[in-house]
């Protein structure tokens, strides 16, 4: 069966809802997580009528499309407004431009964007035990946390010396285990409320927490120059899981014959924003299968889950994207791994990085075991640098690994923008917009 062809201006099907004017419904959604609800989605808002901002909700087969009411789109006359609106696009585009790099989004996640930190917290009443005390200290930077350059930190709580509103509030949720007891929360900045393990301070519970074959495997991977590792979380079903792996593998292998990686301006290498020569990088995907009854993953599966709040209501296949030092894309759950979400997912992967802030891109970092920056400095080091196109990457099993093609770098000028040639740009885009705005209100 020959595959549909790739085309990111490709709109879904869409009719108009009985919910009301203005409201368009999608026919062809199949089930998305929550995550994949903010993506983007190809046009198809004006066939509504939804002329202003759209509002997407993807979830059981319906894309709901709302339009701003008119009072919030201001009282200008209409050539003010046209003028506005020009205005502020500029400011946006010369900001945004600021931002925006010419290096792969999986590169420059790899090389400049340092895990989120998990939280980890002990609960004790009166002081532990010099064994448990050992166990609690490899949980820091001086213990086996710090020798496995985990991502996780410390936090511990004493229930006998009046703690802090915030610790006894996470007890009292618990429903007072025995103690000591060891919690291990999303990373602050995920916003995530849930946690990924909870269980007694023991060593086992230590080795869960931090490592598990998978976890392992993605780290080797991403470490070797894999561009993302597509982690399949199956349901048990032997047959709907080889089914989403084929689908998920025979699209991949489409991909990386259409699919090409962004020309990296010289600029952007002066300035340190890539380490990798040009011409050095690869494009590369693997799949890796993951069991949701394997014991060992439990705390792995439980982070994945947790990553958005109704997947675990969902009882379907799971496929995350991960990239960079292991930061999970979001989700695609059961009929929504289809061929329009991997391109879309792979498509943001390999392009280029529109904005250089981490907390403005999507995705939850996983708590991993990894020394990065050494991997990274082990891939451009004369006798490990990665492989240039289009050298095959080892295929471990269950794996299916996928290589593609780079662009010729683009010419560019001998003299690249600096720093502050930047800042320039900046200040002018921020004082045209004071001055027209000044302008339309003396007006």
């Amino acid at each position: 069966m020959k595959p549909a062809a790739f085309n990111s201006n490709t709109a879904p099907r869409w009719r108009v809802s009985a919910k009301g004017p203005g409201v368009a419904e999608r026919l062809d959604c199949g089930r998305f997580s929550a995550a994949f609800r903010t993506a983007r989605v190809f046009g198809a808002a004006r066939q509504s009528g939804a002329k202003a901002t759209a509002v997407q909700t993807l979830r059981a087969g319906s894309c709901q499309w709302r339009k701003l009411p008119d009072s919030r789109r201001g009282s200008f006359p209409s050539s003010r407004r046209l003028l506005l609106r020009f205005v502020v696009l500029a400011a946006t585009l010369s900001a945004v431009s600021l931002w925006a790099c010419s290096v792969p989004v999986f590169r420059y996640a790899l090389e400049k964007w340092p895990p989120d930190t998990y939280r980890a917290t002990v609960f004790h009443r009166g002081p532990l035990s010099t064994a448990q005390e050992v166990l609690a200290r490899d949980l820091t930077r001086d213990g086996l946390a710090g020798r496995l350059n985990a991502n996780i930190s410390l936090q511990t709580v004493d229930l006998a010396q009046s703690p802090a509103p915030e610790g006894l509030e996470l007890w009292e949720k618990l429903g007072s285990p025995s103690l000591p007891w060891l919690v291990v929360r999303y990373p602050q900045a995920s916003r995530l409320p849930d946690h990924i393990l909870s269980a007694p301070l023991t060593e086992a519970t230590l080795k869960l927490a931090f490592d598990s074959p998978a976890r392992q495997e993605i780290t080797r991977r991403l470490g070797h120059g894999d561009s993302a590792v597509w982690v399949l979380l199956e349901i048990g079903d032997r047959q709907r899981d080889d089914e989403t792996m084929k689908l998920i593998e025979t699209r991949l292998n489409y991909l990386a014959g259409v699919l090409k990686l962004p020309a990296i301006e010289a600029q952007d290498i002066a300035a340190g924003l890539v380490t990798v020569p040009e011409g050095g990088l690869k494009l590369a995907f693997s799949l890796l299968r993951v069991s949701r009854s394997d014991p060992a993953e439990a705390a792995f599966i439980q982070m994945l889950l947790g990553s958005e709040a109704d997947l675990r209501e969902i009882k379907e296949p799971l496929l995350f994207p991960v990239f960079g030092r292991g930061r999970a894309l979001y989700a695609l759950a059961g009929k929504g791994i289809s061929h329009e979400t991997l391109d879309e997912a792979a498509t943001f992967l390999i392009g280029k990085c529109s904005c250089q802030v981490k907390e403005l891109n999507p995705g939850v970092d996983l708590l991993l075991a990894a020394n990065w920056d050494k991997l990274v400095q082990a891939q451009i080091t004369a006798d490990q640098s990665l492989p240039t196109l289009p050298t095959l990457a080892e295929v471990a099993p269950e794996t299916v690994t996928i290589t593609g093609g780079a662009d010729k770098a683009a010419p560019v000028s001998n003299h690249p923008a600096t720093l502050g040639d930047f800042r320039i740009a900046a200040v002018c885009a921020v004082a045209g917009l004071v001055a027209v705005v000044l302008w339309l209100r003396r007006k």
